[in-house]
């Protein structure tokens, strides 16, 4: 990873020498060549970690709308919402009359381009599957924008290499990682938190899944069995998180109290932040291996 980051960090200084004169051209992960005059001066960001990448490169003034929940950095709480995880609010849109719209694939609709190019703005769509893929969303930001993705991204990818290093070779730890319990969610072996959990040293149960994130019956999880659970989410979770729980006795990890709860956003993120969350994850993974018989 870390040569794939220099040479992401090169490509962009490159690309931003060149922005500064020329027509930027990028093509987006719908197979779009999608071009500008030069770097965006308007941006909207339909995702938080769209609009903690932009701020991460130095494009924070030049971000006019966000998608909900977009609350880092805290200048970013304060900017116009201009879409959810399921619409666009088309006339907000207009009102911050952007030049570019960057949008997330899983929770976007091409179908909106047209709406949105009839804007004025042009429309670049993106999806991170790996933490490799960070750095390139870093990358792929400053490009579009300007920025600079270089300290960024050496930062990420030299707290991610630290936590690989302190915690990658000891013990694994096969657990289940909740993400919904109404109805049963996971992470399959797609998702990105999978590699989260291989650098904090544990094991995803259901990552021979091929979804991102699969619905699983209760069924399932009792026959697979997993030493632990973890679940994410936001401060104040906790609490709920061991009531659903404790009403599962039959599985070792909750007959054992093998049970950690992760409180932060940050974890869910695929931005440069997400290793905030990873090394919230690699201690709460070790206090469960510690507990293990």
């Amino acid at each position: 990873m870390k040569a794939a980051v220099r040479a992401l960090v090169a490509l962009v200084l490159a690309a931003a020498a060149l922005a500064a004169r020329a027509e930027i051209a990028l093509t987006d992960d719908l197979g779009r060549r999608v071009s500008l005059p030069g770097p965006a001066q308007r941006i909207a960001t339909l995702a938080p970690s769209l609009t903690e990448a932009a701020f991460a490169v130095g494009a924070g003034s030049r971000v006019v709308g966000v998608s909900a929940w977009s609350d880092h950095p805290p200048a970013a709480a304060s900017l116009p919402v201009v879409s959810n995880a399921f619409t666009i609010d088309l006339e907000a849109l207009a009102r911050l009359s952007p030049d570019l719209v960057i949008a997330w694939k899983d929770s976007f609709r091409a179908t909106d381009i047209p709406r949105i190019e009839a804007l004025g703005a042009r429309v670049f769509v993106i999806e991170t599957r790996t933490l490799a893929g960070i750095a390139r969303l870093l990358a792929v930001t400053a490009a579009l924008s300007g920025g600079d993705a270089g300290p960024a991204a050496r930062a990420f990818e030299s707290r991610l290499a630290s936590l690989r290093a302190r915690y990658g070779a000891r013990q694994p730890v096969r657990l289940f990682l909740e993400i919904s319990h109404r109805p049963l969610m996971t992470i399959g072996g797609r998702h990105f938190m999978g590699e989260a959990l291989e650098a904090c040293g544990a094991t995803n149960a259901f990552a021979d899944l091929a979804e991102v994130a699969p619905q699983v019956s209760w069924e399932e999880l009792f026959a697979r069995d997993p030493e632990a659970i973890l679940g994410t989410g936001p401060e104040g979770g906790e609490n709920q998180f061991r009531r659903d729980w404790a009403e599962r006795a039959g599985l070792a990890a909750v007959d054992r109290g093998h049970l950690a709860f992760v409180a932060s956003r940050a974890l869910g993120r695929p931005s440069p932040r997400v290793v905030e969350g990873i090394e919230a994850l690699c201690v709460a993974v070790d206090r469960l291996r510690k507990r293990a018989p």
